[in-house]
């Protein structure tokens, strides 16, 4: 195996290991030392690869994200018009629900340590601040090709992304209580609608 390979799947098992401890036993108690004994790797390598735990939580986020944007990006590819784009994604967040698991419980700590760790919120502010934007490129799109009608597409790409992270948070917390996936397209189909989004 090549150096570029094998320090690649060191990163790899850091990953994994950090993003089962933080979901299992939350940021706090997780450890570095208790990351490296998971992953079967010496601390030397742990810091090779991350400066620090803080580090290695946002390095999961971002790894969070690029899997959201590779949905999204199918979706837009995929559609015509802008609320059949929206419905796409909505569809693809279902996907994730069903089969990220792991990864919406720390989402949680994520939130939670955004109010303490001045790294971890500056990644969680530019998440909110770069899905609002993209919201909002999609709404004046689709004012654009006359498929949606708001007056202030910031105000309304506000609300989508409220709706999103508030469907978020209810389906980390109860998630047995609905199918979360599914009324996320519900609930995103109602507001397409309300803004006047036609599915042509």
């Amino acid at each position: 195996m090549k150096q570029e390979e094998r320090s690649q799947e060191t990163q790899s098992r850091i990953l994994a290991a950090a993003e089962q401890s933080f979901a299992e036993h939350g940021y706090d108690v997780t450890s570095v030392d208790s990351i490296c004994r998971a992953a079967g790797v010496s601390k030397g390598a742990f810091y090779h690869h991350f400066p620090s735990k803080g580090s290695v939580f946002v390095a999961l986020l971002n790894a969070w994200l690029a899997e959201l944007d590779r949905q999204f990006t199918a979706a837009q590819a995929g559609s015509e018009s802008v609320p059949r784009q929206v419905a796409a994604m909505a569809a693809g967040v279902n996907e994730i629900y069903h089969v990220a698991g792991i990864k919406w419980s720390i989402l949680l700590e994520f939130w939670a340590k955004s109010k303490a760790d001045s790294e971890v919120a500056r990644s969680t502010v530019d998440m909110i601040r770069r899905y609002q934007g993209f919201f909002r490129q999609i709404l004046e799109r689709g004012v654009a090709e006359g498929s949606v009608q708001v007056k202030d597409a910031d105000l309304a790409a506000t609300l989508m992304l409220s709706v999103v992270l508030g469907l978020l948070l209810q389906g980390i917390l109860d998630p047995e209580g609905q199918d979360w996936g599914a009324l996320m397209q519900r609930a995103l189909a109602m507001l397409m609608e309300s803004m006047g989004g036609r599915n042509t």
